[in-house]
C-alpha cells in the first residue's frame, strides 16, 4: 500500500519489547502510535484534509506499552516517539522524502520496527520506488 500518510487518521504499530515489573521480565506488547498526534507535520500541503507528512514528522507519544513500566529492551523507555525511517526519496515536501503507509516505522523511540497498519486516506497514492 502507497497511501500517502497525513494527519487526517492511521496508525503505526509494531511489537515492543519491554521489561515488567517487578523482575524486569521482558515481555512483548503492541505499540500503537495515531497519525492524527504527529507534530511537525507540512501545514500547507493538504492530504485527504489534514496536513501531510514527510520524514521530519514524528508521533510524540505512543500506546500500549505502558504495563512495561521498566522501560524497553533497547531504548529504556516507554510510550515514547514514533517515526518513519524511510520515505520516497524521489518525492519530497518541505525538502523531505513524503512517507507512505507501508514505510517502516520506529517505535518507542528506537526500541522496536514497526510499519504502517491503516491509511491516513485512500485517495492519494505515492507509486515512488
Amino acid at each position: 500500500m502507497v497511501m500517502v500518510n497525513s494527519s487526517s487518521g492511521g496508525a503505526n504499530d509494531a511489537v515492543c519489547v519491554n521489561k515488567t515489573p517487578p523482575f524486569g521480565v521482558p515481555v512483548a506488547y503492541d505499540n500503537n502510535a495515531q497519525r492524527t498526534q504527529a507534530i511537525p507535520n507540512v501545514s500547507n500541503i493538504l492530504t485527504g484534509g489534514a496536513p501531510t507528512h514527510n520524514l521530519a514528522t514524528l508521533i510524540p507519544v505512543t500506546r500500549g506499552d505502558a504495563p512495561g513500566s521498566m522501560g524497553g529492551v533497547v531504548s529504556g523507555t516507554v510510550c515514547s516517539t514514533s517515526r518513519n525511517i524511510n520515505g520516497a526519496n524521489t518525492v519530497l515536501l518541505h525538502g523531505m522524502p513524503t512517507t507512505r503507509m507501508t514505510d517502516p516505522t520506529q517505535q518507542n523511540a528506537n526500541n522496536a520496527i514497526g510499519t504502517g497498519t491503516s491509511p491516513s486516506q485512500t485517495h492519494i497514492l505515492n507509486l515512488a520506488p
